[in-house]
This record gives structure tokens, sequence and C-alpha cells, in this order.
């Protein structure tokens, strides 16, 4: 009977991993930026955060302490002398792993799914005659990043427009994007992307050395041959 039950449990983790979507709103308008994390029907706040003046101390003095910490260890770092990787080695792994990182933005953009996208744009300057212009220019614009947008994402709802407003002197821009994915496709992009750096990884092993690390091994085996030939 356990064993059913847990084989039911596993069952319903894996069909919310491909049903639930994990998702971001991002938006703007004349207050400003914000941002929000969707997990399922959910939304929190991360954009701006509300702090409290008791918060804000203590986020204050941890970045204090944070920064004397690094502070301390940089200065370790530099008694300790130029011992350190090999420069030439990270750089090989670095420039290795640069596709692996390339493929997996790709392969998480083709995942990414718009759920609702508005931008509604009313332009407006001072001087009218340019307002005129520039309003014939932002369609052109528009145009142009709603078609970049279809081509590389999916879209499942959209709303632009753009008006014009003769009376008033500045803009006024409202955009708000919903982004989103599931569990299972975040949880896919993270093992093949992980899978081919660990195997990049585990290539450089035996290559990436501390710096010294060689001259170190001579000198003890120096001393060694020392020992030996002293003992004759």
């Amino acid at each position: 009977m356990i064993g059913w039950i847990i084989l039911a449990v596993l069952l319903l983790l894996v069909l919310l991993a491909f049903v639930v979507r994990l998702g971001v709103l991002v938006g703007y308008d004349d207050s400003g930026f914000r941002v929000k994390v969707r997990v399922g029907p959910q939304y929190i706040q991360t954009f701006p955060v509300a702090r409290t003046p008791k918060k804000e101390a203590k986020k204050k003095e941890k970045q204090e302490k944070k920064a004397e910490k690094k502070k301390a260890k940089k200065e370790k770092k530099k008694d300790a002398g130029p011992e350190g990787r090999d420069i030439g080695g990270l750089l090989d792994m670095a420039l290795e792993l640069l596709p692996v990182l390339v493929d997996a933005a790709s392969r998480f953009r083709r995942k990414l799914q718009i759920d609702d996208l508005t931008i509604d744009v009313t332009w407006a300057e001072e001087d009218p005659a340019d307002t005129g212009t520039h309003y014939g220019q932002g369609w052109a614009v528009m145009e142009n990043i709603l078609s970049y947008l279809e081509a590389n994402f999916i879209i499942k709802h959209r709303q632009a427009a753009l008006y014009v407003d003769f009376l008033a002197e500045k803009p006024r821009i409202v955009i708000r994007a919903v982004l989103s994915l599931t569990v299972a496709q975040l949880i896919g992009i993270g093992l093949w992307a992980g899978r081919r750096a660990l195997k990049v990884l585990w290539d450089h092993r035996n290559t990436i050395k501390p710096a010294g690390t060689k001259a170190g091994a001579s000198k003890k085996k120096g001393e060694s041959n020392h020992g030996k030939q002293s003992s004759c």
C-alpha cells in the first residue's frame, strides 16, 4: 500500500512539473518599473521591495560586514604571493563553456512563452510638429519590435497601440509582459546545460592547477634526492 502511495505522489509531481508554470511579470508605467515572480497562479512582487527602517539598517550592517570580509580576503590573497590558478587554462575552459551558455540561452528562449504582452504608448512632445513626425516613426519602431518578438517567441496574447496627443508635453508609456515556462522545461534545460558544463570541467580537472605546484613538487623531489645522497 505504501509503495502505491509513493508511486502516486511521484506521478503527481511529474504531472505538476509539466503543468505548473514559472514566470515573471515585468511592467513599466509612470510610477516606474515593477517585477513580479510567478509560481503557478500566484504572483510575488520582487521589485520594488518595500523595506522598513529596521530592515534597511540590518541590510546596511550586513553589507558592511560583507565588504570587510571581502577586503580581508583580498589582502590575504595578496600576502600569499602570486600563486594562483593557471590563467591560460582558465581561459581555455571559459572559451569551451561559452558555447554551452549560448546553446542554453537559445534553448531557454525557444521554450520561453509570452503569455501576455501589452504595449500602450501615447506620444507627445512640446513641439506639435515634432510630435507628428515622431508619431509616424514610432509606428515603424513598434512594428519592428513586434515582428522580432513574434519570430522568436510564442506569444499567446498581445495588445499594442500607439496614440498621439498634441496637447501633452511628454509621452506616456505603459508596458506589461508576462513570460513563463514549465518546471519540466526549466529542469530539462538545466540538466542539459549542467551535463555539458560538467564534461568541460571534468576534461580540465588535471589541466587547471594552482601556479607554483610544479615548482613546489620539483623542490620536494630535490630535497628528497639530497637526503638520499647524504645518507650514502
